[in-house]
């Protein structure tokens, strides 16, 4: 069996398996880098950005007890806040 040397090419081989680690390596970066959001994640998202849309203060709510306390037809509840307060600070 006669070996020939001069139809190997060490040198090409070495570029090729470089260049495939190459690839290799770009390829892993980019899996890494993905980002993936749940369903879950992105239900709270848009249920967080309704909740941002909606005003602090009810503007029609405001005018309409304005109103009424110009007219003198505004009650206070006297047992409905003491049964909310009850709710907030429980007996114990």
């Amino acid at each position: 069996m006669k070996i020939n040397g001069t139809s190997m090419s060490p040198v090409g081989s070495i570029q090729g398996v470089s260049r495939l680690k190459q690839a290799e390596n770009k390829t892993a970066v980019s899996e890494a880098d993905k980002i993936a959001v749940s369903d879950k994640a992105q239900v709270y998202q848009a249920l967080l950005q309704k909740a941002k849309e909606i005003p602090a203060i009810r503007e029609e709510r405001v005018r309409g007890l304005n109103e009424q306390i110009k007219r003198g037809e505004f009650k206070i509840d006297e047992q409905r806040i003491a049964d909310k307060l009850l709710e907030i600070y429980p007996k114990e």
